[in-house]
């Protein structure tokens, strides 16, 4: 999906020639509610943290908050003052943990890993406040999320722990409706070349994720999981501002 989204920033630059243009990339720190992942991550410490009293040995790591990831953007503008485009964006978070418990000579294995990835196309309005210096945007789209989920959780079954993770693997899917607004600070270096820096506000529900049609539903409360990228990012830029 990312691939088609160049295309079609480039296919925009294309029909353009006559007219400004400024081409825009960037690498960001990218922040996200995740407030279902969260609460999973939550119960899941919790867990590991009944479990390892004695006479259980071993460690298993707490699983780290997923909240903040890295991400990477493209976008392409055209025209003078008020400016219109496009713009692709993709992100990823992640967290795991494994390590191994023993209790009466057994050994028992733990492994569990979540990974989520993000692709977006949007059309976005780029307004410069101060010309090349200082511009505000705001974009809207489209967005594909993908969660990956991969558990084996060892326990003997006279164990009475408070919660445990579902056990197997899954790669989870879903898409929705994508909103941005954003503030860029340019910082010429010589024409037509810039960096920048960007500091923007995401929203982004995609509902609940589903693989081979079974929704997502890690701690078992049948009402599944949701998967809400929404969050802000702060990132480098760096642009090039043309005159066609």
């Amino acid at each position: 999906m990312f691939y088609k989204a160049l295309g079609g920033l480039l296919l925009v630059g294309v029909v353009a020639w006559g007219a400004g243009l400024e081409v825009n990339s960037g690498a960001h720190l990218s922040f996200a509610t995740l407030s279902d992942l969260s609460r999973f991550i939550y119960l899941v410490n919790n867990t590991i943290g009944f479990v390892e009293q004695p006479p259980v040995e071993g460690d298993v790591p707490r699983l780290p908050d997923m909240r903040s990831g890295m991400g990477a953007s493209l976008g392409e503008c055209l025209g003078e003052g008020l400016k219109w485009g496009l713009r692709a964006e993709l992100a990823g978070w992640g967290t795991g943990t494994e390590g191994t418990w023993t209790r009466d000579g057994s050994s028992f294995d733990v492994s569990l890993s979540l990974e989520v990835g993000f692709v977006a196309l949007e059309a976005q309005l780029v307004l410069e406040v101060v010309p090349e210096l200082f511009s505000l945007g705001l974009s809207g789209g489209w967005g594909w999320g993908k969660l990956d989920y991969a558990c084996s959780f060892e326990l003997p079954t006279d164990w009475e722990i408070p919660f445990e993770p579902p056990a197997g693997s899954g790669v989870y899917q879903a898409s929705g409706p994508v909103g941005r607004a954003y503030a860029r600070v340019k910082l010429p270096v010589f024409s037509p070349l810039y960096f920048g820096f960007e500091f923007g506000v995401r929203m982004v529900g995609l509902g609940t994720p589903v693989a081979e049609g079974v929704p997502l539903d890690l701690d078992g409360d049948g009402q599944g999981e949701g998967l809400d990228l929404s969050g802000f990012w702060l990132g480098l830029s760096l642009g090039l501002d043309l005159e066609l």
